[in-house]
């Protein structure tokens, strides 16, 4: 990953775009961005089962509770966000938003390998503990699989599940609508999909240590 190497390099990003976030109208953003405003003008915006409240300064969670820097970095960029394209409808892997092609071995897409080796085969686990992350099932893909939809309004992520058959094994895909990367960069995407894994996992009671999971995209 490029901007997520270390944990000091998601520090100095996160700083970053906490400092972009200061200079945005956030009122003027929530409109073609598809959040809304409490009271008092932040941002309120739905982040894998979570309401979180956006100001010019910071990321807060409206139940107290901590905020990943990963999911500070992805919200912060998001508002900041000049992006206005239609979404597509059109998912796809987060390797073809670089132009690099796409392939098993790069690093944006082993990022999902945790997820891969956990869930398995296991769809009723999926299912059961996508909705705690705010999950929407959205039916059967063209090609078959079983979809969920996550994510911010004009960045949705979807998770795509195909079921074991007599001849391939059960396999688990993230793609990203395909106007992805007119909103965000990619190297927010990756922590998108690093925040999707990890809260999911969670959910799922695969993992206790969020910290742990992260550390394993490091390697």
């Amino acid at each position: 990953m490029s901007r997520a190497k270390t944990v000091k390099a998601r520090q100095y990003y996160c700083q970053v775009q906490l400092e972009n976030l200061a200079k945005v109208d956030i009122p003027k953003q929530a409109g073609p961005l598809g959040f809304t405003l409490d009271s008092g003008g932040r941002g309120e915006l739905e982040f894998f089962g979570r309401r979180l409240l956006v100001d010019n300064r910071s990321v807060t969670a409206a139940d107290g509770g901590p905020v990943t820097i990963d999911a500070q970095s992805v919200v912060a960029h998001y508002v900041a966000s000049q992006g206005r394209a239609p979404l597509s409808g059109v998912f796809v892997p987060i390797a073809r938003l670089t132009g690099i092609g796409v392939s098993a071995s790069s690093p944006s897409e082993s990022l999902t390998k945790p997820l891969t080796d956990m869930i398995g085969g296991d769809y009723e686990l999926l299912a059961e503990a996508a909705p705690k992350i705010g999950g929407l099932h959205v039916g059967l893909s063209q090609a078959g699989a079983q979809s969920w939809e996550f994510g911010l309004p004009r960045l949705p992520v979807r998770i795509e599940f195909f079921e074991a058959d007599e001849e391939f094994e059960a396999e688990l895909k993230v793609l990203f609508d395909s106007t992805a990367n007119q909103y965000v960069s990619y190297e927010c995407l990756e922590l998108l999909t690093m925040c999707l894994v990890v809260d999911l996992l969670t959910a799922a009671n695969l993992i206790k240590d969020p910290d742990d999971c992260q550390n394993s995209f490091l390697q």
